[in-house]
């Protein structure tokens, strides 16, 4: 089997290294990109519930939160993937108030519920429908001494939606990219080995009767330059040798 050219390995070499940067890049951007929505996620809810703990504090007891939710649900009006559910430590079955849609499944409430303390926790969780939500839980106490759970879930689909995006359109980017840095580094090396076809053309002009051929070393690379200084001194020291002994076979002729 006829090995494969100098050129092709080199190519093939710097394809393998840019293909395996570029899909490190790709991975960690994704990472980078999952990690900074999920910190702007966990953000927006502690904000949110900072300003649900500031209005409950003015609620006298639990019975005020059932005659006016309205202070409540101004907090989460305009933002659709937001659920804010307040319950009653005895009674987890039944929220006290519930405003949004989101985290339809109870079980999954129910569990967030009873893992709520007295600080600010989140958990992650996908319900039956794969849809992923962020839910922040605390316990609140309002003005008579009561301790509520609170949980503010919000939904990830514009997240996932975006993550999504970035994946498909990665996917179609990658081959096309991977291509470019193909046929970049193939002409790069046939640039780079461009001086080796002098080094062939010298010697396929060289022989006995003609050693006058030299190899210009003008805009050639430092390690081929001197490889080609040898080369002529070569040939110098072959010409001088064959010349010598041209005129010593001329003057045994005479």
């Amino acid at each position: 089997m006829k090995p494969a050219s100098l050129s092709l390995r080199l190519a093939l070499t710097v394809s393998t290294l840019g293909a395996v940067l570029v899909v490190f890049l790709a991975i960690l951007a994704y990472v980078a990109l999952t990690h900074e929505l999920n910190t702007l996620a966990r953000d927006s809810l502690d904000k949110k519930m900072r300003q649900v703990e500031h209005s409950l504090v003015l609620y006298a007891d639990t019975g005020d939160i059932n005659s006016k939710p309205h202070i409540l649900l101004d907090q989460v009006m305009g933002h659709d993937n937001l659920t804010l559910s307040i319950y009653e430590r005895s009674n987890l079955r039944s929220p006290l108030l519930k405003s949004g849609t989101g985290m339809a499944d109870p079980r999954l409430e129910l569990k967030a519920v009873r893992a709520a303390t007295d600080q600010l926790s989140y958990s992650t969780s996908t319900d039956a429908q794969g849809a992923k939500f962020l839910t922040a839980s605390k316990m609140i106490r309002l003005k008579d001494g009561t301790r509520v759970p609170v949980l503010l879930s919000m939904d990830n689909a514009h997240d996932q939606a975006l993550l999504s995006a970035y994946l498909r359109s990665t996917l179609i980017a990658l081959p096309l990219l991977l291509m470019f840095i193909g046929l970049s580094a193939w002409v790069a090396v046939q640039r780079g080995l461009a001086p080796m076809r002098e080094f062939r053309k010298v010697a396929a002009m060289v022989s006995t009767q003609d050693l006058d051929h030299r190899l210009s070393v003008v805009n050639m690379p430092q390690e081929l330059s001197e490889l080609a200084h040898g080369i002529n001194f070569m040939l110098h020291r072959l010409d001088n040798g064959v010349q010598q002994l041209s005129q010593f076979s001329d003057d045994l002729a005479h």
